[in-house]
């Protein structure tokens, strides 16, 4: 399932709509870390995901900069989403210049999967020499 995640009503609305006109169902919740409105869908085909994925990235863009521009300086931050082996989630909270930085050199699966990654290295550590692993 995907998640798609929304600070501004709005813009989750709009989301929706384009859902609706795509034929996608959805299911609507609320993140228990920052109260965000979140939409989830199940995996649609590639073509309909990749027009979906362009249009989160329009509203996302739209939706930060309008809560940054609500937002003093001290609360303007972006956060990564992390779920831990037992199930509990958290908010990684990152400025949001580096994370624009850092989602401009790589894919968000890429970025998904460098933090997993290191999710999962900080919950299993192992410190055996880089070259012996697999």
């Amino acid at each position: 399932m995907l998640e798609y995640v929304f600070f501004n009503d709005g813009f989750r609305l709009q989301f929706i709509s384009r859902l609706e006109s795509l034929g996608v169902s959805h299911e609507d919740a609320v993140d228990p870390i920052e109260g965000a409105a979140i939409v989830r869908i199940d995996e649609p085909e590639d073509e309909i995901w990749d027009a979906l994925d362009d249009y989160y990235d329009e509203l996302s863009d739209a939706d930060q900069a309008e809560l940054e521009a609500s937002a003093d300086d001290s609360m303007s931050t972006a956060g990564i989403y992390i779920e831990l082996s037992d199930g509990r989630k958290t908010l990684a909270k990152v400025r949001p210049e580096v994370m624009n930085r850092m989602l401009g050199a790589v894919s968000m699966d890429e970025f998904n999967e460098f933090v997993e990654v290191i999710v999962k290295s900080v919950e299993e550590p192992d410190d055996s020499p880089i070259c012996k692993k697999p």
